[in-house]
């Protein structure tokens, strides 16, 4: 079996409320499907149509590889995706006339610590900072549900602690503690990086953070990443890493690491 053999289905969440919450979900398919690596490229959401549980009806060809566009684990990547799909989980496994193939979400993938780094060393560069000086917030969805839902987003900023090159590396959450309503007791450093640690371009991402760090939906129209002051700090907000050009590659990496023994 060959990729060109195959189908790729990518899985976003989608939303009711905002008509962008699918774009970043669509521009990667899109890319992925300019490349003619696959016989078939589908998306699918949780929120809007073509809905998880009936994008298999769509797909004409036995093998399909299924990988979330989403940013870390989670209820949805490991309950309600799996069980959209009829799948147990993580793995290789026939369903009907398919045989699926399900992979980790794009959001955990170990390059998302490059991309993140680039981001923001291209801040600080372009702003000729200190990096001794920055603190760089990672703003994660996080969960309501006991226990939350940060471990993606812990283990990245981990990872970024690690490797050095900042201040210091820390974690908010719009669902969860700490939350980012707080962003401002989190830290004493003076300049912020923003990361959100978000695949789409909806609600949170466009609407929600930005008023949160002294700025505007507006203010994101261009490719710039906007400068503000905000609680007495200068704060560089960046993009969802959903916008990433790289995000592409990291799907068909996800796809080569879960590929499948050859089928009967």
């Amino acid at each position: 079996m060959t990729l060109q053999q195959a189908a790729l289905v990518l899985v976003g969440h989608g939303s009711l409320r905002s008509g962008n919450a699918r774009t970043s979900t669509c521009r990667v398919a899109d890319e992925i499907e300019q490349r003619r690596l696959f016989a078939e490229v589908h998306t699918c959401f949780w929120k809007e149509t073509p809905y998880i549980r009936d994008v298999l009806g769509l797909v004409r060809v036995r093998e399909v590889f299924v990988v979330p566009n989403f940013a870390g684990e989670g209820i949805f990547t490991e309950t309600v995706i799996p069980r959209e799909l009829g799948i147990r989980g993580l793995g290789t496994q026939s369903i009907g006339a398919h045989r699926i193939t399900y992979t980790p979400p794009v959001g955990a993938h170990s390059r998302v610590a490059t991309l993140v780094r680039r981001r923001a060393d291209s801040v600080i560069a372009g702003e000729g900072l200190d990096p001794a000086t920055v603190c760089l917030l990672l703003v994660g969805h996080g969960s309501s549900r006991p226990g939350g839902s940060g471990k993606t987003a812990e283990a990245l900023a981990l990872l970024l602690r690690r490797d050095g090159g900042f201040g210091e590396v820390r974690t908010a959450y719009l669902e969860q503690e700490p939350a980012v309503t707080a962003w401002a007791t989190l830290t004493w450093r003076r300049r912020i990086i923003v990361v959100p640690l978000l695949m789409a371009e909806g609600m949170h991402g466009s609407e929600d953070l930005p008023p949160l760090f002294g700025l505007s939906p507006a203010s994101l129209a261009s490719n710039d990443i906007p400068a503000t002051h905000c609680a007495g700090r200068a704060v560089w907000y960046c993009r969802g890493i959903g916008s990433y050009p790289d995000i592409a590659d990291i799907v068909l990496d996800l796809i080569t690491g879960m590929s499948p023994p050859p089928s009967n």
